[in-house]
């Protein structure tokens, strides 16, 4: 099983991006291969490394669903 995160992109610093996870903490993740990458551009990251490019809609539905499933998990 894999762990993925979406991500926004803060800067490209090839081979490495910066990205923000939405809690605004920068941290550096491998382009991975990913030449067309740009600042505010969202991604998927798993293991440190971008997996895919994905829309702000698909980001923010990502980030929706964490939070449900956060505050389920604190329920239990």
């Amino acid at each position: 099983m894999c762990l993925s995160f979406p991500a926004r992109i803060i800067q490209v610093a090839d081979p490495i991006a910066f990205v923000d996870y939405g809690n605004s903490i920068i941290e550096p993740v491998l382009l991975n291969g990913f030449e067309d990458l740009k600042e505010g551009d969202y991604v998927v990251v798993s293991y440190g490394m971008i997996m895919e490019k994905i829309s702000e809609e698909e980001f923010k539905e990502i980030l929706k669903y964490e939070e449900e499933l956060a505050r389920v998990v604190q329920n239990v």
